[in-house]
């Protein structure tokens, strides 16, 4: 006999795992009906151990398990997929089950879609991830050919873009002449136009150009020769939720398991892949490139202004409201990127220094504005939370009525713009007004639908701006560059890099301080000069690829948060461990820190570490190379 633990595929449930008797050893992925509360629901296997290994715990319990009918033609998920989570296991603390189960496409993990067992079928292909470094019309001109020599290869290939926004825009360059082998899903499409879709899927007939998001890239076809991972350098692959699996990771592992080719596209690839390309682990995808040219120059504006508590700096220099000015006449489209939403990033009183903070998560509240009815409201929003509360009048600390708002916030840019510019349409895109993609791209429809005009936006803005903007401008290089990750050189890069790839005449940085080498760089495309300093800083302080990172995180209350510690302590037993307390904390509620460092290459090493985590109670969260450790 047998303990099968199984997770149960119900839309809407807060089960995660129920456990049965069984005479058959079914295999890790095996979808079985199982019977909870008197009915027969779909479940997926994600443990099975003997019952003589698990005595002490089956006398312990307070109840008795049910056996399961037996099952024996159950489907499995594909052999690629069983061996891929078995890898994963081993990189991430969790089981080979939870791995399977955030593999599995979002319909068939709700219940809402029966699996279909795949054919397994092993390719031949170099299954060394390789580095495509070019802007975004090269690049996808580089897989129009890739696709279309694969095809003639018989085999299809999967393009992988990080979000449902990139989706449309792939589409469209990569359909052009095989229209009917392009199959694009997404979960934004409607129930009836995924069936479709995965009617498509089953048709062999031809080989398919696969175009998704990380929630269905794990589709097998048995003629799947090739992956793109399209924009390798976007947050958007991790997962937001335990077990913060990387999807890239999981590609590439998946892509080595399978023996398929696998390609990282983007304007500037994460640093730890430029490393490995360097180290010959990784592979050149046509030329090296040193250097990107841009049609649109990126300027430099030191604002030389002095602010004091009662008058604050001058948000637009002369320079960028010529500029906008003389676009806005040309009738051309104008984007401002402002870092933080809201009237101010921070509200704090002058008196005492007193920072209005959300309880929850002891970040800084935003200050938001919000109209109804023609009536302001101002608000304190937290963006890790999601609290809301109404702005307060007065100091909660010393009760004085002098609080002043910190920081450039989306909101303050556009009401200084109305007023130089009355007469213009102003359209603003960030996560307040667009808290769904459907409103973003209404909002970004509306704005292009207009003979000219101007665009404030956050980060959420940058994937609408492939439609072409005549003029983009930072508005604060210094709050742009303030974010507290160790990535914040790279993801600054970056953002200069996209901004001049999508502006076609001008690109205009404003800051208060000298510009740095990062800016010069920028400014030329010069793409290798800035591997070669970010690698060697990453070198020197121990940041990834040189080290791995394990960040541990719990919260409370000061005392009890405190005791969590020596609990944690005694379980890892590690003396490498750095211990400390996020600086957002509060006397309500602390947050606390372990980070373990494990050099590249330390792969016992790092075994043991993952080891030791796994034995750590639930209310840890466990974070693999995450992106911010403080």
């Amino acid at each position: 006999m047998h303990v099968i633990q199984v997770t149960p595929l119900i839309r809407g449930t807060k089960l995660e795992s129920l456990s049965y008797f069984s005479s058959i050893p079914y295999e890790l992925g095996s979808f079985l009906k199982v019977p909870i509360r008197g009915k027969s629901q779909v479940a997926i296997v994600t443990s099975i151990k003997p019952v003589s290994s698990t005595k002490t715990t089956l006398k312990a319990a307070t109840f008795s398990l049910r056996k399961l009918p037996n099952q024996p033609e159950a489907p499995v998920l594909s052999e690629n997929l069983r061996e891929t989570a078995a890898i994963l296991a081993k990189r991430y603390p969790t089981t080979e089950g939870a791995i399977l189960y955030n593999l599995l496409p979002p319909d068939i993990r709700a219940g809402l879609r029966t699996y279909k067992e795949t054919a397994t079928e092993k390719q031949h292909e170099e299954t060394a991830p390789q580095i495509l470094n070019a802007r975004i019309d090269e690049r996808f001109l580089h897989y129009q050919s890739h696709v279309r020599s694969t095809f003639a290869h018989r085999g299809s290939v999967l393009l992988v873009v990080p979000t449902t926004t990139d989706l449309d825009y792939a589409a469209k360059e990569l359909a052009h002449g095989i229209e009917d082998r392009v199959v694009v899903i997404s979960g934004a499409h409607t129930k009836k136009k995924r069936d479709e879709t995965f009617k498509k899927l089953e048709d062999y007939t031809s080989a398919k150009l696969i175009i998704t998001t990380p929630s269905y890239a794990y589709l097998e076809r048995k003629d799947l020769q090739s992956i793109i991972i399209e924009q390798s350098a976007s947050s958007h692959y991790v997962t937001r939720s335990r077990p913060y699996l990387d999807h890239r990771d999981a590609l590439t592992t998946l892509a080595k398991v399978a023996g398929r080719s696998i390609i990282y596209g983007d304007t500037l690839v994460r640093t730890e892949d430029e490393v490995k390309r360097r180290q010959d682990i990784y592979l050149t995808f046509g030329e090296e490139v040193k250097r990107i040219v841009f049609p649109a120059p990126l300027s430099v504006i030191e604002q030389k202004d002095k602010g004091n508590p009662d008058i604050p700096f001058q948000l637009f220099s002369p320079n960028l409201l010529k500029t906008i000015e003389n676009t806005l006449e040309a009738k051309g489209r104008v984007f401002l990127y402002s870092a933080r939403r809201g009237l101010a990033p921070v509200v704090a009183c002058i008196d005492c220094g007193f920072i209005f903070r959300c309880p929850d998560s002891n970040t800084p509240y935003s200050l938001i504005r919000t109209e109804k009815n023609g009536e302001e409201k101002r608000w304190f929003v937290s963006s890790t939370s999601g609290r809301r509360i109404p702005a307060a009048d007065v100091c909660e600390q010393c009760g004085s009525w002098r609080l002043r708002e910190r920081g450039i916030g989306i909101q303050q840019v556009h009401d200084e713009l109305k007023e130089k510019f009355p007469n213009e349409t102003i359209t603003v895109l960030d996560y307040t007004l667009a808290p769904t993609g459907a409103k973003a791209k209404k909002i970004i429809n509306e704005f292009y639908a207009q003979k000219s005009g101007i665009l404030i936006g956050t980060q959420i803005a940058l994937p609408y701006l492939s439609r072409g903007i005549d003029v983009s401008a930072v508005m604060s290089l210094d709050a742009t560059r303030s974010t507290p990750t160790w990535r914040a050189d790279e993801s600054l890069f970056r953002l200069l890099m996209h901004l001049r790839e999508c502006s076609e005449k001008e690109v205009l940085v404003q800051t208060r301080t000298e510009p740095d080498a990062l800016v010069m760089y920028a400014t030329r495309g010069a793409i290798e000069r800035f591997y070669d300093d970010e690698i060697a800083l990453r070198q020197l302080l121990r940041y990834p690829p040189f080290c791995n990172f394990i960040l541990l995180t719990w919260s409370g209350a000061k005392e009890s948060v405190f005791a969590y510690e020596e609990k944690i302590k005694a379980i890892l037993d590690l003396p490498e461990a750095q211990y400390y307390t996020n600086p957002l904390s509060t006397e309500r509620k602390t947050h606390r820190h372990a980070l373990i460092r494990i050099p590249s290459g330390e792969t016992e090493q790092y075994q043991d570490a993952i080891n030791r985590v796994r034995r750590l109670p639930p209310y840890v969260k466990v974070e693999i190379n995450p992106e911010r450790i403080v």
